[in-house]
């Protein structure tokens, strides 16, 4: 598998919407956690190898060490509270110091074929989490990153792209979270008028 390719990451789970170009894999990505489910996809280092080639951001038969494995859950949940900002909630004031700590360790580099972008360099063990970087970059400059936010319900927190013409989507999917979120504020509502 050609290691610069951008593969689309279909749409799973929760009935969102897929996010523009390569931002669906930093989507995609940060669901690979269900936290209601209490699954991941990525929980070895042998399932992080699957799923990166399986979405085209490693090459089959590339190695994914533990230490690998280690710093991509690290960014799979700090991307996670990252988007949090997105959703206008508080980002954990951590998650810029990981994401800074990630990104010093994986070679990135300019690239002007096809336009100016952010790419990783292809030695040692970091190509596939700097891809993932790249398309952070990427949809910050293009105006697409500030859509992709985290479910407002704290037992769900699904990355979702939001869609709504006035950027206020709160919920992965208004039929399952947002319905669940507003039961409980009306319940709460009842509660308190009692």
């Amino acid at each position: 598998m050609d290691e610069s390719s951008d593969v689309i990451v279909p749409p799973v789970g929760h009935g969102s919407m897929p996010a523009p170009g390569r931002l669906e894999a930093v989507r995609a990505f940060i669901n690979t956690a269900d936290l209601e489910a209490g699954t991941d996809e990525i929980g070895s280092p042998s399932a992080l190898a699957a799923w990166l080639t399986r979405n085209g951001l490693m090459a089959r038969g590339r190695r994914v060490t533990s230490q690998d494995h280690v710093m991509a859950l690290e960014l799979r949940e700090a991307l996670r509270d990252l988007i949090e900002g997105n959703a206008g909630r508080p980002v954990p004031a951590d998650a810029t110091v990981r994401l800074d700590r990630i990104a010093a360790s994986v070679p990135l580099r300019l690239s002007f074929a096809g336009g100016i972008h952010v790419e990783p360099e292809p030695v040692g063990g970091g190509p596939a989490l700097g891809r993932l970087l790249a398309a952070v970059h990427e949809a910050a400059a293009a105006g697409s990153w500030s859509r992709l936010k985290v479910c407002g319900n704290d037992e769900c927190r699904w990355a979702f792209y939001d869609t709504s013409r006035n950027r206020s989507g709160a919920w992965c999917t208004m039929a399952i979270c947002g319905n669940r979120m507003k039961g409980r504020a009306f319940r709460r509502r009842l509660r308190a008028e009692a």
